[in-house]
């Protein structure tokens, strides 16, 4: 065997690298309990768990990707639990916040030492009918020391790609509102971060989703 194949690391799967997130639910209505019990089963009939460890607690609910593709089943999960929670409410407010994770400083079974970051494909989500606005951080957490060490040329790039989907709509303070069909919401977050994800160890998004609305936002 040559230097250059032994040398040639395996791409850290899903389940090793830590790829998850965690989220929570708030519809603002009277009956807010059986619209979140109900969206979850929702998705569950709907066959969006598969392929994913669901954890609630009575904080927030930890999705976990077992396999490929890790990022598309967070996706898609994602968005049908919220447009689900947005269909039950009646087209009342609904409030979600998303917390998406990839990275060794999460998972203590990950070893970036013998294994290789992946570079996933764009994610594919259907298109709900269900419109939403977000606030959306990226954090690349682990750049220093090498040479895509500028975390700022990361999220700039995921900014752009972002305007160039037409999902960003508006900066914001420590963040950029995102606005389209939930679908395209989540799956600009998503993309963007595990593009990021390809070049830095850990990278965190935070998106804080409104459906709804009382209060009108920025003149687009």
């Amino acid at each position: 065997m040559s230097t250059t194949q032994s040398t040639i690391q395996p791409t850290a799967a899903p389940e090793k690298l830590g790829i998850g997130a965690r989220f929570s639910i708030h519809p603002h209505c009277d009956d807010f309990v059986p619209v979140i019990l109900g969206a979850l089963e929702d998705v569950e009939a709907a066959g969006l768990t598969d392929g994913l460890v669901l954890e609630t607690d009575d904080v927030s609910t930890y999705v976990g990707a077992t396999g490929a593709p890790a990022e598309e089943r967070l996706a898609r999960y994602l968005t049908g639990v919220i447009a689900a929670a947005a269909r039950r409410s009646d087209g009342g407010h609904v409030v979600a916040h998303v917390l998406l994770s990839r990275g060794c400083p999460g998972e203590r079974t990950c070893d970036l030492a013998v294994t290789s970051l992946p570079t996933p494909e764009p994610v594919t989500v259907e298109a709900t009918g269900v419109a939403a606005t977000a606030h959306w951080s990226l954090y690349p957490l682990l750049d220093g020391g090498s040479d895509d060490g500028d975390h700022m040329a990361h999220i700039e790039a995921a900014i752009a790609a972002a305007q160039r989907r037409g999902t960003a709509s508006a900066a914001a303070h420590y963040a950029t509102r995102l606005s389209g069909d939930v679908a395209d919401v989540l799956a600009t977050a998503v993309d963007a971060w595990a593009q990021v994800g390809a070049h830095v160890p850990h990278v965190v998004s935070h998106l804080t989703v409104s459906i709804a609305s009382p209060s009108a936002g920025p003149a687009q």
